[in-house]
């Protein structure tokens, strides 16, 4: 299983038996940490040949907007171009933060994209086995 730590704000995991990436948020990263993160777990995402990503932000704070937007306007569409197809996201006990996470994912296209929320992390990946 490789890790690779990306700043004090994102470890990220290759977790071989799901077959997935976990990224895990620490924090408020800031917007260079972000991007690398994300871009991170994409070159894994191509290097395994996998579709799925374990996205945990039970320990994350909110997302920069612009990171947001750089998120789902830029990084997310080259993602699917590259074969991303799944989302499991663990959400923290904040309302606020949990509002945002789902708003980031709202403009997704179910069809070409699954997407679902967790609190266990256990069930998150036998959700994404199972897709």
């Amino acid at each position: 299983m490789e890790t690779i730590e990306v700043g004090k704000h994102c470890k990220i995991t290759v977790i071989d038996h799901v077959p997935c990436i976990k990224i895990k948020w620490f924090g408020f990263p800031p917007s260079e940490e972000f991007k690398k993160g994300c871009n991170t777990a994409l070159d894994l995402l191509v290097k395994y040949s996998f579709t799925k990503i374990l996205t945990d932000n039970r320990e994350a704070k909110v997302f920069a907007v612009e990171d947001q937007k750089w998120l789902n306007n830029e990084w997310l569409p080259k993602a699917q171009a590259l074969g991303y197809r799944g989302s499991a996201t663990l959400l923290p006990d904040d309302p606020f933060i949990t509002f945002a996470i789902k708003n980031i994912t709202a403009k997704r296209d179910p069809k070409m994209f699954a997407t679902k929320f967790f609190t266990d992390e256990k069930e998150a990946l036998r959700w994404l086995k199972q897709i």
